[in-house]
């Protein structure tokens, strides 16, 4: 048995476009089912103005350690755990 079905991976730059220093619309993977809590095997795309930080404050609390924001966040993403859940709000 390994980790991986409790574990969760993400993968990715902090730029988009490194002339123009872009840090929105990051192109992110988020691998693993952190113990059933990851819906896997889509692509969710959520509005270009979404806070990266909103990833983190999900991920942290998956992990044990909920937070009500992080940095700019504003809040946690919905969806990681809905498999019929494909796009973020328009």
């Amino acid at each position: 048995m390994t980790n991986v079905p409790f574990s969760a991976f993400l993968c990715g730059s902090t730029l988009r476009d490194g002339n123009q220093h872009d840090p929105h619309d990051l192109p992110k993977v988020l691998a693993g089912r952190d113990g059933g809590t990851l819906s896997p095997g889509r692509h969710i795309a959520y509005t270009k103005d979404t806070p990266l930080c909103n990833l983190y404050v999900s991920m942290l609390d998956r992990a044990g350690a909920p937070v009500e924001r992080f940095a700019d966040s504003t809040g946690p993403l919905p969806g990681l755990n809905n498999p019929d859940y494909t796009s973020g709000p328009n």
